[in-house]
């Protein structure tokens, strides 16, 4: 292996210890990870790939980072996400705004692996939503600080040493100061770790509640100044869209490798089933979505590399697309492989379940949609920036014109405008792509396909946009729900008896 490149010493590991020790079937059906794997991958420097080399960290660049996440996603879902949470949750709040001597102290033992760190910002009834959390901090006398409240769906929460929370603080008078981030030592007294989630995938890396009762830290503690969380908390989660869809990508790499393989050899009706003309455009349109989300994934990459800005909706529509396309080709290889690829033991079957939770991970799809066509309704000059930027051809440019119309555009109803916002930002999504994929178009073959492809998925959705947008027809919500209501008459009442869960607490009489 290559000394000198950290992540191609990292790309050689993970191919061999995906051969040689790894078997996600049994981590899936233990709902656990191999004992040796943490110090493994530490030992390699997969828990530190951003963390600056004077802390004992890999410092690579973000090209570098999509290459090991797509390779850590082809390989195994709760590989990536440990990971994920790791390099993108976890220590960037640390590395931007603890101050030096938590620095010094905290990140290389996460560089190493002698620890685990993750952020805490989901709450029952908020998700993502940072802004709308319950969790609150009091700032006491002595400079300190007590923090009070439940978070949710939490990776690694139960097993991190240290966990960035980010509260709603307020002065020794009640006074609001903001949300606010604290790096939190889990042993403190106060912190408490919830019940594990039983999720339908992504079965070793367990999500926790987490509660914090009279939770006291120091001063030291907070992460940047008072009421500057949320802009780090937003850090965090911009780059964790990126690489949450390079892991997809390297799923839906995988998944159509294994399919091509099956329909070369699968012999059917029409002779050969990878010269069968259907199949092959299927596979086709699966390899261009894959191909379109690399191109994608590569020009934010090679912006931030090179220092320059890049504006929030990239990191959105890479969110967006990048797990929506990935995952849908996962779905195209399984669709191609027939029954084998409904088997729950196969690679694209596991893949499949897996990965269906990066679609909603981190802000859903039509959450963050709506989000982003918001943002462009209020700033259509922002769009029309995003377009000069890349400086597309002229027919990527047309379209991008009728977009921009579209965003001008807005119905006066509310809940319309919710339907026009989503409408916008999957346009929005669509014509970066294009324009993205345009540029590459020279390459190869398969590159001109996929620019065709993804001007023509643009073209398609701007046509149905005035069907989209036309409420009408619409029914209203209680309509709905009285129909739903009805669905009783149908399948009756068929509530399962939850039967009592496993004893776990330790028996009375053996409780000194």
């Amino acid at each position: 292996m290559d000394t000198e490149d950290p992540a191609k010493r990292m790309l050689g590991f993970l191919r061999e210890y995906a051969r040689k020790f790894l078997n996600s079937r049994l981590m899936d059906e233990r709902r656990s990870l191999p004992p040796a794997l943490v110090s493994d991958f530490a030992e390699v420097g997969l828990l530190g790939l951003q963390i600056p080399r004077s802390y004992q960290g890999q410092e690579l660049s973000h090209s570098d980072m999509n290459r090991v996440f797509t390779q850590l996603g082809a390989i195994d879902a709760n590989l990536a996400v440990l990971c994920v949470v790791q390099n993108t949750l976890g220590t960037p709040p640390i590395v931007l705004a603890a101050n030096e001597a938590v620095k010094q102290d905290v990140l290389p033992r996460l560089a190493t692996g002698r620890a685990l760190t993750t952020s805490a910002i989901s709450e029952p009834g908020i998700g993502s939503h940072v802004r709308g959390m319950d969790t609150s901090a009091r700032r006491n006398p002595d400079g300190g600080y007590t923090i009070n409240g439940a978070k949710k769906w939490i990776s690694l929460g139960g097993d991190a040493r240290y966990v960035n929370v980010f509260a709603k603080l307020h002065d020794e008078h009640g006074q609001p100061l903001g949300i606010t981030g604290f790096l939190v030592d889990s042993r403190t007294p106060g912190f408490q770790v919830g019940p594990e989630m039983l999720t339908l995938g992504l079965r070793a890396l367990p999500q926790y509640d987490l509660a914090f009762a009279d939770l006291r830290v120091p001063a030291s503690a907070r992460l940047g100044d008072e009421g500057s969380g949320a802009a780090i908390a937003k850090t965090a989660f911009m780059a964790g869209r990126v690489v949450l869809a390079a892991s997809t990508l390297g799923a839906a790499m995988r998944s159509l490798e294994l399919a091509q393989r099956f329909a070369t050899g699968r012999t059917i009706a029409t002779g050969s089933m990878a010269e069968n003309g259907r199949i092959r455009q299927i596979l086709a349109e699966a390899g261009a979505a894959v191909q379109a989300v690399e191109e994608l994934l590569a020009r934010i990459a090679a912006w931030r590399d090179a220092g320059e800005d890049v504006p929030d909706a990239w990191y959105f529509c890479a969110k967006i697309l990048g797990c929506e396309l990935a995952w849908s080709a996962v779905d195209s290889a399984l669709q191609v492989m027939a029954a084998r690829g409904f088997l729950d033991t196969n690679t694209v079957g596991q893949h499949f379940r897996d990965f269906r939770l990066f679609r909603i991970f981190e802000g859903s799809t039509e959450a963050i949609t709506v989000y982003l066509g918001t943002v462009m309704r209020r700033n259509p000059a922002g769009f029309l920036a995003l377009v000069d930027r890349l400086r597309p051809g002229a027919e990527v440019r047309e379209l991008a014109g009728q977009v921009a119309q579209l965003i001008a555009d807005p119905p006066g109803d509310a809940a319309a405008r919710h339907v026009h916002a989503s409408v916008v930002g999957d346009l929005v999504c669509w014509t970066m792509m294009a324009m993205v994929t345009s540029g590459a178009a020279s390459r190869s073959p398969m590159h001109a396909y996929t620019a065709l492809w993804a001007e023509r998925q643009l073209r398609d959705r701007l046509r149905s946009a005035p069907y989209d947008l036309d409420e009408r027809s619409l029914p209203t919500a209680a309509e709905f729900a009285d129909h739903v209501g009805g669905f009783g008459e149908a399948i009756g009442d068929i509530d399962q008896k939850r039967w009592p869960a496993e004893e776990w607490r330790a028996d009375p009489l053996l409780i000194g």
